[in-house]
């Protein structure tokens, strides 16, 4: 019997579908989700579990259909964005696993067999997994942003890993419109959010307590980072974390346009 333990892995997804179009500025997080199978032993691994940013949900809604469309939700880009395809199958099995396992834990949840994927799966899985032949189970983040109700989702989650299913989380570690807008005007190349890539640091990695995720926004440059209301990309790493069942450790760290660290990380 394959006793492989499956990680808990959180990834910066870029914008759009830069990383795929290879623009320079999203080249550090395209190299690095092409690097997840350096990290990530893809062949023992029998499904995956995706919570993506770019949906979100009352409840927590996992995509349940053996095939999905894919969405693109995103504007403004060369026509070839419109034309990308990623032809991995659901898991109609496991989906159901999942509702079932929330359930247990008091924690509300739906199937949705009809919804395609977002960019925020098909984007990375390319990139991570250009051979589309791992099962994949979308499941979305909370409207609500609520850190705890994430973390809880994570601990969920963290029971799948023993059976070889990896937890992977599709966000960004700073995700800020008003302020990429911004640096583009204005590039001082000026680290605006070295405090919060501190404190993400170290609570991924062990050295401040897991739950001090909880307080994210009265951490130093939190908001700054992640604007009130505004932290669905935040929210898949807390996922993660509470996927996570040990100390993780950092496996991506790049300064974005020049202004804003990013991180990503591991928990195996």
């Amino acid at each position: 019997m394959d006793s492989y333990i499956a990680p808990s892995l959180f990834v910066n997804h870029g914008g759009g579908p830069l990383p795929v179009l290879g623009e320079k500025n999203n080249q550090d997080m395209a190299d690095a989700l092409r690097n997840v199978s350096n990290l990530v032993d893809l062949k023992r691994v029998k499904a995956i579990i995706l919570i993506t940013a770019h949906r979100e949900e009352d409840v927590v809604t996992i995509s349940s259909g053996e095939r999905h469309n894919l969405i693109y939700d995103y504007s403004n880009f060369p026509p070839e964005s419109y034309a990308l395809t990623y032809e991995a199958v659901g898991d109609p099995v496991l989906a159901g696993r999942l509702h079932g396992a929330f359930g247990k834990a008091n924690i509300t949840s739906r199937l949705d067999d009809k919804r395609g994927w977002d960019h925020g799966v098909f984007i990375p899985m390319l990139l991570i997994n250009p051979k589309a032949n791992i099962p994949i189970v979308q499941v979305s983040i909370l409207k609500n942003q609520s850190a705890r109700d994430h973390f809880n989702i994570g601990r969920v989650l963290r029971e799948f890993r023993k059976e070889g299913i990896a937890v992977f989380g599709s966000g960004m570690s700073f995700h800020n419109m008003g302020a990429f807008k911004r640096a583009r005007v204005v590039n001082d190349e000026v680290v605006v959010n070295d405090l919060f890539d501190k404190f993400l640091n170290d609570v991924c990695l062990g050295v401040r307590e897991t739950e001090d995720i909880f307080d994210w926004e009265t951490a130093p440059q939190g908001l700054e980072s992640h604007p009130l209301n505004e932290a669905d990309h935040l929210m898949p790493l807390i996922v993660n974390i509470g996927a996570g069942d040990s100390p993780g450790r950092r496996v991506f760290s790049s300064v974005y346009l020049k202004k804003f660290k990013l991180s990503g990380f591991i928990w195996e």
